[in-house]
């Protein structure tokens, strides 16, 4: 249900971000791969956000990154480890989106970033 709401909103805000998002969207619809209430509020905020200019891209992957994040740890511990990967794969993705379309940014150091993030899943998870 989550993620058909997910793909209304990609329809009704139509920009370059609703373009990534609904075909990875419609690839999970197809699995049944759970989201979160909140990570969902957090995509379709993100899809309305950036169509009406609020923020950026670069803004959205970061955000989208660290909620799937917290769902993949979350999930995972829960015992299911299907849901659990692909939520942690989509981290993963949209923290590599945002930090190629970060590329010159000041203010920042893309391997602290991505040290952060490891230090997290191997504390969260061992």
């Amino acid at each position: 249900m989550l993620r058909q709401i997910i793909q209304q909103a990609c329809q009704q805000y139509t920009s370059t971000y609703s373009e990534l998002v609904e075909p990875v969207n419609n690839l999970l619809i197809a699995l049944d791969a759970d989201i979160s209430e909140k990570t969902a509020s957090s995509v379709i905020a993100n899809l309305q956000n950036y169509f009406n200019g609020q923020c950026s891209i670069q803004a959205c992957h970061l955000e989208e990154s660290n909620h799937f994040l917290e769902d993949g740890i979350r999930t995972l511990k829960n015992g299911d480890t299907a849901n659990g990967a692909v939520q942690l794969f989509g981290a993963g993705l949209n923290f590599a989106s945002y930090l190629m379309k970060s590329d010159g940014l000041k203010n920042t150091d893309p391997y602290l970033e991505l040290n952060e993030r490891f230090i997290k899943l191997f504390q969260e998870l061992q």
